[in-house]
C-alpha cells in the first residue's frame, strides 16, 4: 500500500514539474511525456507519445543524438547527473528552436531499457545573457563616441538589426524633435531615412506618437497597422517617404530621459510584434543611449566653451596688447617731462592701469599655454641663493612702494636645481605680491627656502588677515578671491602659480589661519632627484 501510494505521489511530482520529463524505450519511441515538456515542446501528450524521439530534435542534430543516446546506452553509467548537464538544441511543434539544458538516466529492468530525459528550457536565460553581453558592448561602443551626432549614428546602428529593421535616434529642441540619425536593414531604405535628418525640426501632430512622449515621456508601441497610423499624423513629406520605404507594421517609440528631462526618442520599427522582451531590450538600450547622448551634449558644451574661450584669448593677445603697449609707453613718455600736479598724478594712474591690464593679458595667454600643453619651459642649473636673490631684486620697487619688509633666508650648503629661473620668477611674483597686497604697512613678507627631502621647499609667508579653513580647498582655482573687501585682480595668480610649479616638476599648497597669516609653500626637485628619476 505504502509503495502504492508512494508511487502515485511520484507520478503526482513528475506531472507538475516545471521541466520536461520524457521516457523513451530502446528504439527511442517516447512512452512518457508531463505537463512540463507539454508547456515547453507545445506537443500533447496524445500528439507525441508513440513518436520517436527525433520530433523533438531538430534535423541537423539527430543522426548525433542517436549516437551518443547509443554510446551512453553501453556507458554502464545510470546517469548523467544534473551538475554534468549540458546544453542542446530542442524543437518544438512550430518549428521553434530555442537552447536547452539535459539530463538522462536510463533503466534496465527484465530485459528492457528505459531512458529518462529530464530537460530544462533555457531560452529566457540566454536571451537575459545575450542581453547583457550586447549593452556591455554596446555601453563601451558609446562610451568611446565624441559628440552628439556620433552618438546618435551608434545608437541608430546598435539598434538595428540587434532589435528592429528600421530606427531613427532624435534630438528633442522645444516641442518638437531633430532626426540626428537612421539606420534601416536595407541600405536603399536607409537612403530613404536619411532625408529625414535634412528637414530640421519637427512639431508633431496631436495623433502622432511623439507627441505622447512629450507630454507623458512614457513609450508608445504600436503593434498593428503602424505605416497607417504615423502616415495619417505625418506633417512632412521627407518622414512619411521613410514611412513608405520602410512599410513597418509594427513601431515602439521609445523616450530619452536624462537627469529627468527629454532629451530625444529612439523609435523602432519592423515587421513583426515587439514582444514584451523586446520591449524591455529596447528600454535597456533607450536608457543606456540616454545616458551617452547627455554626457555627449555635455562634452559638445565643453568644446564649444573652450573654442569660445581660445577665441577670447586670442582677441585679448593680439587685439588688446597693441593698445596696451602704446598707452604705456605714452604715459611713461609723459612721465619723463616736467608734467606736475593733478595732471601727473592722472597720467601716472593712467601708466598704472596699462600696466595691471598688460599683466592681465600676461596672465590670460599663460593660463591658455597651461590648457594646451605648449607653456615653454627652459631649465638651467641654478644655485638656489643666487636664483632667489635675483628673482626678488625686481621685486623692490614694489615692497618700497608697498612700505613692507621683504625678507630672504636661505639654508646654508643647499643642493642646486635644475629649474627655469623666468618661471620661477614668475612664481614668486604672484605669491609675493598677494602677501604684500594683504599686509599692512611695516609688516614683514618672509621667502624662506630649505631642503625636504628631495626637494627644496620655498616659502613665503605674510603676517596679513589670513584666511579661513572652508576657504582654503579653493584658493588654487581660477577666477577665486577670497572674501576681503579689499582685494583687486582677476583672481588668476594663485592659480597661475600653481600650473607653473606642477609644470616645474613640483607642489604647491597653502597653510592659513585667520588673523595669524598665510604661508605659501612650493617645491622644486633637486638635481639629485631629477637623475633618480632619469635612472
Amino acid at each position: 500500500m505504502t509503495k502504492t501510494i508512494s508511487h502515485k505521489l511520484l507520478a503526482e511530482v513528475l506531472e507538475i514539474a516545471a521541466d520536461g520529463i520524457i521516457c523513451m524505450d530502446a528504439s527511442q519511441r517516447i512512452t512518457y511525456f508531463n505537463q512540463g515538456a507539454q508547456q515547453i515542446f507545445g506537443w500533447t501528450a496524445d500528439e507525441i507519445v508513440g513518436q520517436h524521439m527525433a520530433a523533438l530534435i531538430p534535423e541537423r542534430f539527430r543522426q548525433l543524438h542517436g549516437r551518443e543516446l547509443a554510446d551512453f546506452a553501453r556507458s554502464g553509467f545510470s546517469a548523467r547527473r544534473v551538475p554534468e548537464r549540458r546544453e542542446i538544441s530542442g524543437l518544438r511543434k512550430n518549428g521553434e528552436e530555442f537552447p536547452a539544458e539535459a539530463a538522462i538516466s536510463q533503466l534496465h529492468e527484465a530485459g528492457n531499457v528505459t531512458f529518462a530525459l529530464l530537460l530544462r528550457d533555457v531560452t529566457v536565460r540566454k536571451r537575459y545573457e545575450q542581453r547583457h553581453q550586447f549593452l556591455a558592448a554596446a555601453g563601451e561602443k558609446l562610451a568611446s563616441a565624441f559628440g552628439s551626432s556620433e552618438t546618435l549614428l551608434e545608437v541608430a546602428r546598435l539598434a538595428v538589426p540587434a532589435i528592429a529593421e528600421g530606427c531613427i535616434v532624435e534630438n528633442r529642441v522645444g516641442e518638437g524633435f531633430r532626426a540626428g540619425a537612421v539606420s534601416h536593414s536595407d541600405a536603399t531604405v536607409e537612403t530613404t531615412l536619411e532625408e529625414i535628418c535634412s528637414i530640421g525640426v519637427r512639431v508633431p501632430a496631436a495623433a502622432h506618437p511623439l507627441t505622447q512622449i512629450l507630454q507623458t515621456n512614457s513609450p508608445v508601441l504600436l503593434q498593428s497597422n503602424a505605416r497607417e497610423t504615423l502616415l495619417e499624423a505625418s506633417r512632412t513629406s521627407a518622414y512619411s517617404n521613410g514611412i513608405r520605404a520602410m512599410n513597418p507594421e509594427t513601431a515602439l517609440f521609445l523616450p530619452l530621459v536624462a537627469r529627468e528631462q527629454l532629451i530625444g526618442a529612439l523609435t523602432l520599427f519592423g515587421h513583426t510584434r515587439f514582444d514584451d522582451h523586446d520591449v524591455e531590450f529596447a528600454q535597456d538600450l533607450a536608457r543606456l543611449a540616454a545616458l551617452a547622448l547627455d554626457n555627449a551634449r555635455l562634452h559638445d558644451a565643453v568644446r564649444a566653451s573652450l573654442r569660445a574661450r581660445d577665441e577670447m584669448v586670442g582677441v585679448v593677445s593680439h587685439d588688446l596688447r597693441n593698445p596696451v603697449a602704446a598707452v604705456k609707453r605714452l604715459s611713461r613718455t609723459l612721465l619723463k617731462t616736467a608734467v606736475q600736479g593733478e595732471l601727473r598724478d592722472s597720467i601716472t594712474l593712467i601708466s598704472q592701469a596699462a600696466e595691471q591690464m598688460d599683466a592681465l593679458i600676461r596672465d590670460l595667454m599663460d593660463l591658455d599655454r597651461l590648457d594646451a600643453g605648449t607653456l615653454l619651459v627652459t631649465p638651467a642649473l641654478c644655485d638656489v641663493q643666487t636664483l632667489l636673490t635675483e628673482s626678488l631684486q625686481t621685486l623692490r620697487p614694489l615692497v618700497e612702494a608697498a612700505r613692507v619688509t621683504l625678507d630672504l633666508e636661505v639654508d646654508d650648503g643647499l643642493p642646486q636645481v635644475m629649474t627655469d629661473p623666468y618661471r620661477v620668477r614668475q612664481i614668486l611674483s604672484n605669491l609675493v605680491g598677494n602677501a604684500m597686497k594683504f599686509s599692512d604697512e611695516g609688516a614683514r613678507v618672509a621667502v624662506v627656502a630649505h631642503q625636504a627631502g628631495h626637494d627644496i621647499a620655498i616659502s613665503v609667508a605674510d603676517a596679513g588677515r589670513g584666511i579661513s579653513s572652508d576657504q582654503l580647498p579653493n584658493v588654487f582655482d581660477r577666477y577665486w578671491q577670497s572674501s576681503r573687501t579689499d582685494r583687486d585682480g582677476a583672481g588668476l595668480g594663485l592659480a597661475i602659480a600653481k600650473g607653473l610649479v606642477e609644470a616645474l616638476g613640483g607642489r604647491i599648497s597653502m597653510d592659513s589661519e585667520p588673523g595669524r597669516g598665510t604661508t605659501v609653500t612650493f617645491t622644486l626637485p633637486t638635481v639629485e632627484a631629477l637623475a633618480g628619476v632619469s635612472s
